[in-house]
């Protein structure tokens, strides 16, 4: 059973992050059930799977509510078993977004009227639901020869600032009380404003991006190496820039009209502020249309190939709206255009803006390409795991539930690599007819959880014929009794249990 075993070798470590023992064996049991449990992923279903629920159920759930831990905790243990896994020869890249959880309850703490990111551009549609900021850490084979794995290393709740409402018009109010309302209605949303600056999803993003610094200086191996930050258009902007730190380079995706300047080192002496901008550069639009620039190449690894890629580049630039006096390097990156699932993805342009001109070209295009990862475990947190589902109102139990199940996922995934690699597929079994002609490169989280599910019916069978144990080494019955001595206690999930929940 290597799979179940690297599993709970990586969630035993989150004993430093509990107070207690007893809610420590709570949390190991809950970080199985929330994977393999059948139907929506709600506290009463892990209850129903561990075959608990005509048990006391009020410690569960403040596990999630009082119990006195934090969420961050829970993925240094997946930080310290993932960051060995990495090659010598990539760098250190971690990939920032933010996603909503949707909710129904108009009285969860939080909970926002959000922009729909799947809603039309000629329509913006608006969803009531809890908006988070989601942080991967990405690990790839050698050279960049495959696919990577986005590891989650933070799952943090990033609520936006309350807008002050506008007063209400009172027509039978003396004009003295409306010019009133309507003042201190005025400095509200300067404050407002503000307040957005600073606390705002983009301020959010980057002290959790100084966080994740600071984490990774504990680390002796990852104390020396510079930090690569992927970030999309949202914390691409002048509060993230201003508020980044030296040993963190980031490579955003910007507008196709900034305007950009060419740093001018101004040597007079005298009174008075020296020239910074010099001349001012074609926006990135005007230089991918400039035939008089040549066109470079590259090769990237992207959607299960390598792909020829097209890019022109101008470094150093100054931004002066958005990064100051920050010398960066402007990437224009030439539509792909490729199929994929009977469509042609990749049909636009992309414009680049990386903190550091001194940086690789190259391998700061494969970071970009790889990026896609976190957007492929969003999908899978969401539509197979269902994170966000569970139906908790507590002020504690709102942010560290999502991101305990987030932390669930992220020690499955550290676990399939250090038991499986990271694009290997011989732990699969037979594939559906439909997929023989074109077989996946690597194992999904649905396999992973099929595959969690197989071991644990191994075990069950296997406890049935105790009678029949021989000498050590020679019966895979002592491979189940050492995961459950490593536990401390039996497995807690049953097939059973699974399916006779799978109904409620």
């Amino acid at each position: 059973m290597p799979l179940l075993a690297c599993f709970f070798d990586i969630v035993l470590q989150w004993r430093k992050a509990f107070r207690d023992r007893r809610s420590h064996k709570r949390a190991l049991r809950f970080a199985l059930s929330f994977l393999v449990c059948l139907g929506r992923r709600t506290i009463s279903r892990a209850i129903c799977a561990q075959g608990r629920q005509f048990q006391a159920w009020a410690s569960d759930y403040r596990l999630f509510s009082h119990n006195r831990w934090d969420a961050p905790s829970l993925f240094d243990a997946v930080l310290d078993e993932a960051h060995p896994l990495m090659s010598d020869q990539q760098p250190l890249v971690v990939a920032l977004d933010d996603t909503p959880c949707r909710k129904t309850g108009k009285k969860i703490p939080h909970a926002r009227n959000l922009r729909d990111p799947l809603s039309p551009p000629f329509n913006t549609n608006l969803i009531w639901a809890l908006r988070f900021l989601h942080a991967v850490l990405l690990i790839w084979p050698p050279g960049a020869g495959g696919a990577a794995r986005g590891i989650p290393i933070a799952f943090q709740l990033a609520p936006p600032v309350a807008k002050p409402k506008r007063p209400k018009k009172n027509k039978r109010a003396d004009p003295a009380t409306r010019r009133a309302e309507t003042i201190a209605y005025k400095k509200a949303m300067k404050q407002h404003r503000r307040q957005q600056r600073e606390e705002g999803l983009s301020a959010q993003g980057a002290l959790l991006l100084g966080r994740l610094r600071e984490r990774f200086d504990r680390i002796a191996a990852l104390r020396e190496r510079i930090l690569w930050a992927v970030v999309d258009a949202s914390f691409c902007n002048r509060t993230v820039f201003r508020m980044l730190s030296e040993r963190i380079v980031l490579i955003g995706r910007t507008r196709k009209d900034i305007r950009l300047y060419w740093p001018l080192h101004d040597t007079k002496c005298g009174k008075g502020r020296k020239k910074i901008y010099g001349a001012a550069l074609p926006t990135p639009e005007q230089l991918r249309k400039d035939k008089s620039v040549p066109w470079k190449h590259c090769r990237i690894f992207a959607a299960g190939k390598r792909h020829n890629l097209r890019y022109k580049t101008i470094s150093p630039v100054l931004w002066r709206s958005g990064a100051g006096n920050r010398p960066m390097r402007m990437i224009v990156v030439a539509p792909l255009r490729y199929r994929a699932h009977g469509h042609t993805l990749y049909r636009q342009p992309a414009y680049l803006l990386v903190s550091d001109p001194q940086i690789e070209v190259a391998k700061a295009l494969q970071a970009y390409f790889y990026r896609w990862e976190i957007e492929a475990d969003q999908k899978e947190e969401k539509d197979l795991l269902g994170v966000g589902q569970a139906q908790v109102w507590s002020e504690g139990a709102v942010p560290r539930q999502p991101a305990f199940h987030v932390a669930s996922y992220a020690a499955l995934l550290v676990a399939a690599i250090k038991a499986y690699g990271l694009n290997t597929t011989h732990a699969i079994g037979p594939l559906p007819r439909w997929r023989r002609h074109k077989p996946p490169t690597r194992m999904s989280a649905g396999q992973l959880i099929c595959r969690l599910r197989q071991e644990i019916e191994f075990y069950e069978a296997q406890a049935r014929r105790k009678h029949l144990r021989k000498s050590p080494g020679t019966n895979s019955q002592f491979q189940a009794d050492a995961v459950e001595q490593r536990i401390g206690m039996k497995l807690p999930v049953s097939i059973s249990a699974l399916l006779n929940s799978a109904w409620t």
